[in-house]
């Protein structure tokens, strides 16, 4: 069994090799041959490209979607700083924001009125 196998190999291995040296040579030395072996490449370029077009437009989807919520969560956050700004005053005397309802100022501890 054995003694087979290796006599297979013993053959097949040298053609390989031949095989191989015979493909190096002809697209080294054959611009057509060479032309055709990039004509599939560039198939196979434009193929990947087709098939990922769907992948990237999804991904670029949810990019837009994720940044869309990220900027209303922002926004609404801004809104609710401007309301609550809103509600407050200045102190008449030291100039720090203080609640609008206060009567003392909590930093310079003078009565408002």
């Amino acid at each position: 069994m054995f003694g087979f196998m290796f006599n297979v190999l013993q053959y097949l291995i040298p053609i390989l090799f031949v095989l191989i040296f015979v493909l190096a040579l002809l697209f080294t030395f054959s611009p057509k041959a060479r032309g055709k072996m990039m004509s599939k490449q560039i198939k196979a370029t434009k193929y990947m490209i087709d098939e990922s077009k769907n992948d990237i437009k999804n991904i670029s989807t949810n990019m837009a979607d994720a940044t869309k919520d990220g900027v209303e969560i922002t926004s609404r956050a801004v809104k609710k700083g401007f309301t609550e700004e809103d509600e407050r005053i200045y102190c008449k005397y030291c100039g720090n924001i203080i609640d609008k309802d206060s009567i003392f100022c909590k930093y310079c501890g003078r009565e408002q009125q």
